[in-house]
Order: C-alpha cells, then sequence, then structure tokens
C-alpha cells in the first residue's frame, strides 16, 4: 500500500467510529486499530509516540477526579500531540483487549446525564475525533514532505538507541578491564610490599618466637590477598595492620601505602 492508500483506510475507519452507534464501538474500535495495524506508516508513527512512554502515569494525568463528584472522573485533553497519540490509542487497546470495559469507562470518565448515548457523543467529540484529526494532519505532513517519514524516523532512532547500547556495553567493558587491571596491579603491589617485610623481619635481630609471629603474619595476607576471600582478606589485613602499628619504625608507612591496595582489592570482589 502506499502512505495515501494507508491514510484513506485510517480515515474510512475513524469516520465508522465516529459515526456509529454506541451498540457498535467494540467492533468499530477494533476496525480503526485494525487499519493502524495494516500501515506500516501508521505503525512507525505510534511506535515512535509510544517510546519511553509511561502509560500509567498518563492514566493519572488524563483521567482525573471531578470536581463535583467522588464517584466520577474525567477525561483531560493532552496538550501534545505525542502525549494525545500515545495516551488515546494505549486506551483502545485496553478497550479492545476488554482490560477497560468501555460501558464503566463511559460512565466515569464521560458521564453527562446518566445516558449512554450522551456520554458515547462525549466520548467521540472529546476523545477519538482529536486523536483521528492529529493522526491525518500528521500524515498530511508526511505525505506533503513536511514531516520526516515516521518510518524513517523510527529507524533511526532504533539505530541510535542501539548504538547507545552498544556505547554503554564498550564503555562498561572497559571500566571493567580497567578495573581488573588495576585489581591485578595492586595485588602485584602488595605482594612485592609484603616481601620486602618479610625480608625486613628476617634481617631484624628480633627473638625467634617474635619472628615467627611477623613472618607468619605477613605469609597469611599474601597468601590470600589474590584469594576472592573478601572476610579472609580482611581477618590477614587486620592481623597484618596491628602488627605493622606495633613495629613502625621498621615498617614506616606501611599502613598508608598498603591500605589503597587493599581497598583495591577488596572493592573489585
Amino acid at each position: 500500500m502506499t502512505k495515501r492508500e494507508e491514510l484513506e483506510i485510517f480515515i474510512a475507519k475513524s469516520e465508522d467510529l465516529i459515526q456509529s452507534k454506541y451498540i457498535l464501538a467494540d467492533v468499530k474500535i477494533a476496525g480503526l486499530l485494525k487499519a493502524i495495524a495494516v500501515s506500516e506508516t501508521l505503525l512507525a508513527l505510534f511506535k515512535n509516540c509510544l517510546s519511553d512512554y509511561d502509560y500509567y502515569k498518563a492514566q493519572k494525568t488524563y483521567l482525573t477526579k471531578s470536581n463535583f463528584s467522588d464517584t466520577r472522573g474525567e477525561f483531560i485533553l493532552p496538550s501534545s500531540s505525542k502525549e494525545l497519540l500515545a495516551f488515546v490509542f494505549s486506551t483502545l487497546i485496553d478497550i479492545d483487549a476488554k482490560k477497560i470495559l468501555l460501558n464503566e469507562f463511559l460512565d466515569k470518565y464521560f458521564y453527562v446525564d446518566g445516558s449512554s448515548y450522551s456520554s458515547y457523543n462525549l466520548f467521540i467529540n472529546s476523545m477519538i475525533k482529536p486523536f483521528a484529526d492529529t493522526v491525518i494532519s500528521l500524515m498530511e505532513s508526511v505525505l506533503d514532505g513536511k514531516l520526516q517519514d515516521p518510518v524513517e524516523a523510527f529507524t533511526e532512532e532504533e539505530q541510535k538507541r542501539e548504538q547507545e547500547a552498544e556505547d554503554k556495553r564498550k564503555q562498561l567493558q572497559k571500566e571493567r578491564e580497567i578495573s581488573k587491571k588495576k585489581y591485578g596491579e595492586s595485588v602485584k603491589a602488595l605482594k612485592e610490599i609484603l616481601l620486602i617485610d618479610k625480608k625486613k623481619v628476617k634481617e631484624k635481630n628480633f627473638n625467634s618466637e617474635e619472628k615467627e609471629r611477623l613472618t607468619l603474619i605477613i605469609d597469611m595476607l599474601a597468601n590470600v590477598i589474590d584469594s576472592c576471600d573478601r572476610d579472609a582478606i580482611i581477618y590477614a589485613y587486620s592481623a597484618y595492620y596491628y602488627a605493622v602499628k606495633s613495629h613502625q619504625l621498621l615498617f614506616f608507612k606501611r599502613i598508608k601505602k598498603t591500605k589503597k591496595y587493599i581497598l583495591d582489592v577488596i572493592n573489585e570482589i
């Protein structure tokens, strides 16, 4: 179908709904939705409008409580074309799927004098006609070249979203690689420091018991530092921390130097 043919079918089906009696409303709504479904251009138009659309939030905005009744509400016409198309289309989908019962919907938000005829006329005039007129106006603008083809616009938007998703994926991958690199470098730096510490203990004039205690603490931390066992690392570093604190001259500025690397490792696990 050409775009003109798609538009003519939509016009015919929307007129069928507008001119129909209340008793035939369900059938006419289904016909209008089918006209949209078989139109590539209209489908793209509505997909653009529905992108990131919060229908349930919109219901609270456009189906409000009445100032004159505790049990009834009123329909507020959306101010933008995009909002109007998205909201009315979503509402028609719900009516067609019986998620919204038309008689209850009309009685609550389009109540006039208690008659179904009056409520239906208000529904048609305040919701359906503005919806149909907006679709027709936008489609005419597309046909005249004043607006971008909705299919092209939707394709561009999809490509944009895919590119953004790919860029985000690459950024996360890059961050993970940096994080892993940082983790690896921190583990390596810690092991080098611990090796130096162990050598200092060996060369220091400690009694055998103290040398054994300090060597055991240093070895324990060196052995668990790349184990990915967060609790074990924290426990081993705590023992190392207090051992170093008790020999500050021997292990000058060790706490400050090792704390940064330990945090890098723990935060990565």
